[in-house]
């Protein structure tokens, strides 16, 4: 049976038209989403083979934040240090498992 995918989880803001980067980046709800959906978007995006992991949608706006491939590993480690801080060392192993995944079919792709 084939999975339906699900839809991008919504990061809802505050005074949309006011919104920047810095903002978003001090929101402490906005990191907990980072660290817990960039991982499960990204292991979802390399195990279809896409060039894109789709994390977010902002508001409902049509606007989604997507990571391309070639940044999934720097993702993928800043979530590590944050689950380190948490001392979450199973989801570390998870997300370094994944890491290892990822290169291993890179190294394989330039053979």
């Amino acid at each position: 049976m084939a999975s339906k995918k699900e839809q991008p989880v919504r990061a809802i803001f505050d005074n949309v038209e006011v919104l920047t980067s810095d903002n978003i980046a001090e929101s402490a709800p906005f990191k907990l989403l980072l660290k817990t959906k960039a991982p499960e978007c990204i292991q979802e995006a390399f195990r279809a083979n896409s060039v894109f992991a789709t994390l977010f949608e902002i508001n409902d706006s049509g606007a989604y934040i997507e990571l391309h491939r070639n940044d999934w590993i720097n993702a993928l480690e800043s979530c590590i240090a944050m689950y380190v801080e948490e001392e979450d060392y199973d989801t570390c192993g998870k997300l370094t498992a994944l890491i290892h995944e990822i290169k291993d079919k890179h190294k394989r792709l330039k053979k």
